[in-house]
């Protein structure tokens, strides 16, 4: 599958980033001079060296179905190099950094260039596998990670044990700010969902950056003042619509933000469970398969085995959730 020549100019930025990285020794070396030893233990523990990059691009949303390895700055498809040099390693050659696009609704897809750049070039890059908690609730750790590759699922869990889906982050994103900013405890796990790369960021490090950018402080009060506002239309579905209606609402802007569009409809393409989608909308365990069979039965949605969901009319999706 060829990618736009702006996928590839985000490719070879990404490359750049993590070309020899993850956590070499003098990376190990750098990361104990900013952080305390049992941080940095701690941070090393969930690192993975080998990984298959995920690229999220405009032309492909947000939804972790694309897969890209590279070799040596030559993307290839599937498990094995290509005989030749493809469209899209050419274009990787020729087109060079010029302006990379980031999801619009992303810090990186917020910043200025010269903020962004000065951005990505702070901090230390980390790869994770899949099914990685990247951070942990409760932790007293206060780095953030900016996400380059590859899609996480935020994550609640009550006393009781229960577990809850907060909230999805992708390329452009940036986890854990919470913590970096009060230095309070965790509020919530990360979980990789496939493999990841990104940068993690001390707080330190985040702190003098945001004194010296003053736009990129006000992009992160944008970006948190969002997720506030998803949030609070999450309770305010609670007090007027049905679970299933809810679970339509969620899905639906879901599916808009990180979905794509497929010859049969949207698919969401990040593996969730029916149980981890409904809990976004606020349905415990035994609501939501009873939700989906509502869903399904309007034909509004088609889930599969794979954890993956498809909407075959995004319009009577949201027709169905009253949007």
């Amino acid at each position: 599958m060829a990618i736009s020549e702006r996928a590839a100019s985000r490719s070879t930025e990404v490359e750049s980033l993590i070309e020899d990285s993850s956590f070499g020794t003098d990376d190990v070396r750098a990361l104990r001079d900013r952080a305390p030893a049992d941080v940095v233990a701690e941070i090393l523990s969930r690192t993975h060296r080998p990984v298959s990059v995920v690229r999220p691009s405009r032309d492909a949303p947000i939804s972790g179905a694309r897969r890209i390895s590279v070799d040596r700055g030559i993307p290839r498809t599937g498990g094995r190099p290509t005989a030749s040099r493809s469209a899209a390693a050419v274009a990787v050659a020729s087109v060079g950094v010029v302006d990379p696009e980031w999801p619009t609704n992303t810090l990186l897809g917020r910043l200025r260039e010269n903020t962004r750049q000065e951005l990505l070039n702070i901090g230390t890059v980390v790869r994770y596998p899949a099914d990685r908690e990247v951070i942990v609730q409760d932790a007293k750790d206060t780095h953030v990670l900016l996400l380059l590759d590859g899609v996480v699922k935020v994550q609640a869990t009550d006393e009781a044990g229960g577990t809850a889906l907060l909230a999805i982050r992708v390329a452009g994103d940036l986890v854990g700010e919470m913590a970096a900013l009060d230095q309070k405890p965790r509020s919530a796990t990360v979980v990789t969902c496939g493999d990841v790369v990104a940068k993690l960021i001390t707080s330190g490090e985040l702190m003098g950056f945001l004194h010296r950018r003053n736009d990129a402080f006000v992009e992160i009060i944008g970006v948190m003042n969002e997720r506030l506002r998803w949030a609070n239309r999450r309770r305010r579905d609670f007090l007027s619509h049905s679970p299933s209606e809810r679970v339509a609402r969620a899905l639906a802007e879901l599916v808009q933000s990180y979905g794509r569009e497929e010859a049969h409809g949207w698919r969401l393409g990040i593996p969730l469970t029916n149980v981890e989608l409904a809990s976004v909308a606020g349905l415990k365990p035994r609501m939501a398969e009873k939700a989906f069979a509502d869903l399904r039965k309007a034909g509004v949605v088609v889930s599969h085995l794979r954890r993956d969901v498809l909407v075959p009319d995004l319009e009577a999706l949201r027709k169905f959730a009253k949007i």
